[in-house]
This record gives structure tokens, sequence and C-alpha cells, in this order.
């Protein structure tokens, strides 16, 4: 070989390497415009167009968003979500027909609550007794299933079989680049939330909260938890350095801004997510755990000590003079769930609808204030009873079925797979938020779903495959 073709080697070698953190700069752009300039065409045609010349950033584009979709609205509740989501599903259903798709058993859990979803719909505008509580506003039953719901599910579906038919290859690729991506998204979107990008709210005139614009606090800081799990990935498991350090930072911001929302949900969630990660990275990594908890507790010190943090809101908040009474404790939740087992004696089998409506509703008769339950799973068994959150019981059951299959698989395994680990962790944050919110239609929820069904499915596979071979 002369020195051309070594010196062609390598500067191919050179391009290839550049161009991946060309598109990785290009990601973060399209979100630093898309919080700075707030121009939501803009920004969908962006991260399509990102998609459309680079595959691996498709489970980048579609987890970061729903963090700060609030930013970004057209008319009405038309935020970039709802434009992504739409995208991808016109593009999926042309996916479907042009490939000979792969199907699964999951594929019945998730079928199953659709149907469980329109039948819900269906009792709601028939037999809703929530009806003349909203008027007969059947365009709004409608509208909330119909441009949210079940277009979630219908996501969820064609997104499971894309990346099934894709492969295991190029799920492995998004991951890796989603551990890199989301981290320094999360530093982005912190930065700008903790700068100029919060609404202030003053609770029981004990003390202030920050806002994300335009969003629920517990909301935010549960979404935050949720992909925070990627920056936990880079501090526990990266082996390069800047990449560790990239991944501190991030963790910290999340902290930090979790507390700033004074969140009881995001908090609580932060320290379970936090514990579940240690236990499910641990394995050889001792050392390095060690040095997270005692770095977490520096953090918090600094934060203490520098007033940084108001400490003293937030022990008030969850040890201050509301602790003897568990309705006040738990602003108001103890009270909605009390009057949700109530109405569900009366109607247990199939609920009261598919609305929020139907929980203002009960809520309403019971207390005078129309107040979602703020619980997943309460939400789910009133308006679609005892059917529906069986359903999706079922789905969480098979969901951590193929958790403990991954678990057993790392376990036998040279190689490290632990970022296969990391959508179970966001998922879990997201149902533990869930015990005290209404997020059973989070967007975040249903993209998690059949991501984690799709790393469940290709580890069937492979320990099928495997024992075949043994055999």
């Amino acid at each position: 070989m002369n020195k051309y073709d070594g010196n062609f080697q390598y500067y191919t070698k050179k391009t290839q390497n550049f161009a991946p953190l060309l598109k990785m700069f290009a990601f973060e752009i399209v979100i630093i415009q898309g919080l700075l300039i707030n121009n939501t065409v803009i920004t969908f045609f962006a991260f399509i167009l990102l998609f459309l010349f680079y595959k691996n950033s498709f489970l980048s584009i579609i987890l970061v968003p729903p963090l700060f979709s609030t930013v970004l609205l057209t008319s009405g509740d038309h935020t970039i979500n709802i434009m992504l989501a739409a995208f991808f599903i016109f593009f999926f259903i042309l996916y479907i027909i042009r490939n000979n798709i792969i199907t699964d058993k999951r594929l019945a859990l998730l079928f199953l609550y659709l149907v469980i979803t329109i039948v819900g719909l269906f009792n709601a505008v028939v037999f809703g007794k929530f009806l003349s509580f909203i008027n007969w506003d059947y365009e709004s039953i409608l509208s909330e299933n119909l441009l949210s719901s079940i277009p979630k599910i219908v996501f969820a579906f064609g997104m499971f079989l894309f990346i099934q038919n894709e492969g295991y290859r190029f799920l492995k690729k998004n991951l890796i680049l989603a551990t890199k991506l989301i981290p320094i998204s999360l530093i982005i979107v912190s930065i700008y939330f903790i700068t100029v990008g919060y609404e202030i709210s003053n609770w029981e005139n004990l003390g202030i909260r920050l806002v994300f614009q335009g969003s629920d606090p517990n909301d935010f800081s549960a979404m935050l938890i949720a992909l925070g799990a990627f920056s936990y990935y880079l501090v526990l498991k990266s082996s390069s350095k800047l990449w560790t350090f990239i991944g501190i930072v991030s963790t910290i911001l999340v902290v930090y801004s979790v507390l700033l929302t004074a969140s009881r949900t995001g908090i609580l969630t932060l320290v379970f997510t936090t514990i579940l990660t240690l236990i499910l990275f641990s394995k050889r990594n001792f050392k390095r755990s060690t040095f997270v908890i005692l770095f977490l507790i520096f953090s918090a010190l600094v934060l203490f000590y520098s007033n940084l943090i108001d400490f003293n809101f937030i022990y008030e908040r969850f040890f201050g003079k509301y602790i003897t009474d568990i309705s006040s404790l738990t602003a108001g939740r103890t009270d909605w769930w009390k009057a949700a087992f109530e109405a569900f004696k009366q109607k247990p089998i199939f609920g009261y609808g598919g609305s929020q409506k139907a929980s203002q509703w009960i809520n309403f008769n019971m207390y005078g204030k129309a107040y979602v339950m703020h619980n997943l799973f309460i939400e789910i068994l009133i308006q679609y009873g005892v059917v529906g959150l069986t359903v999706f019981l079922l789905l969480i059951i098979r969901l951590l079925a193929d958790l403990k299959n991954l678990l057993k698989l790392n376990k036998k395994q040279a190689t490290d797979t632990t970022y296969l680990i990391i959508p179970f962790i966001s998922l879990a944050s997201i149902l533990f938020a869930g015990l005290a919110l209404s997020l059973q239609w989070s967007a975040l929820l249903w993209y998690l779903i059949p991501l984690c069904f799709s790393i469940g499915s290709f580890v069937e596979e492979y320990v099928r495959e495997s024992r075949a071979y043994l055999l």
C-alpha cells in the first residue's frame, strides 16, 4: 500500500468519525433553537430531516420533546409532541405496508388495551353519567380520545413493529446514541429552566416553587427524572472520562431542577430512581456506585450550605404543619381516592367511560371541586373499570418478565449490555410517579412501553436461539 492509499484511508476514517459528531451537534442545535426561538414548525421539520438522514436518532427525537413541549405550541393544545406523533404514525403505516411485519405476542396486549380504550369511548358517549356535568359536550370527549388516547396506543403499535423489523442492531445504535444525546439535552433544558424558562408559584405562603413554562411542576420533574436514567448510565457505566463528566453535570442539573420545583412526587421519584439505578447497575461496579452515593451526599450538602435550595421549605412540604392531616399532606389526593373507590362500587366492570371528565365529575359531586384522581392506576380503574386495570397490569407484568429475562442474560453475558436496562428504569420512574399523578396518557409512558417491549422481544428471541443451538 503506497502512502496515498494510507492517507486516503486515514482521512476516510476521520470523516466517518466526524459525521456522527456533526449529527449529534445538529440534534442539540435543534433543541436549543426550539427553546430560544420558540418556532414549532422549524423545530418539527428539523427533527424530521434529522431522522431521515440519521435514523439512529429516532429514540432521542421522540423521547426528549415531551420534556419541553409546552414551550412549542402551534395552536390550542397542538404541541411539537402531537406533530411528531402524527408524522411517525403516518411513517409507521407506510413502513408496515411496505415491509413483511414480524408479529409478537406483546402486540396482543397492546391491541387488547386499544379495544378497552375504544369500548371506554363508547361507554363515555352513550352511558356517561358525567355528560350533564359537561353540558353534553361530546366533542370534548371525542377530541380527548381521538386526538390523544387512541393515537398514543396506535403509535405504540407502530413503534414496536418498526423497531422489530429494523432489528436489534438498529435498537442498539439508537440506545447507545441516546445515552449521549439525552444527557446533553437534559443539560440544555435544565439550564434553560433554571435561568429563563420558569414561572413562579407560591405554595401556601410557605415557599416559592419554580415551574417550567406552561407545565405542571410534578409532571415536569417526573419526566426529567425518567430521562435522567440516561445520565445515571453515563456516570455509572461510561468508560470515557469526557462522557462520565457530562453524565455528572447532567445528573447535578437534573437533581437541582427537581429540587427547585419542590415537587414531593418529583423528589420521591428521584430517590426511587436513584436507588433502582444503583441496584440494577451495581454489577461489578461497586467503586463507581459508592462514588455516586458519596457525590450525591456531597452535592446535597453544597446546595444546603450555599442556600441555593430552600431546604426548610422542602422540609415543610414533607414534615411541616400538615403532617398530622393526611388530606393536607397529600394535597387532597387521599380524599379524591376515597371518592374514587366509593364511585367504583357502582360501576366496577367497565367503569364510567374513557374521559378525565369522569374523575372530575366524581370529585365535584363529593367535594365541590372538579379534580382528576392524581393516580394513574385509579384513573384507569374509574374510566375503564376492573377490565381496563387488569389489562394494564398485564402490560406491566409482561414488562417485568422481560426485565427479569434481561437481567438474567446480563449475568451470563461477558459483554456489557446494561444500556438495554435504561428504558426499563425510565418506565419504572413514570409508573412510580403515576402513584400520585394522572399520567395514564403521558406521551413518555406510551413511548417507553413499546421500547421496553422491543428489548424484551429481542432478548427472548436471543435466549430461544441460544437454547436451540445448545440442543
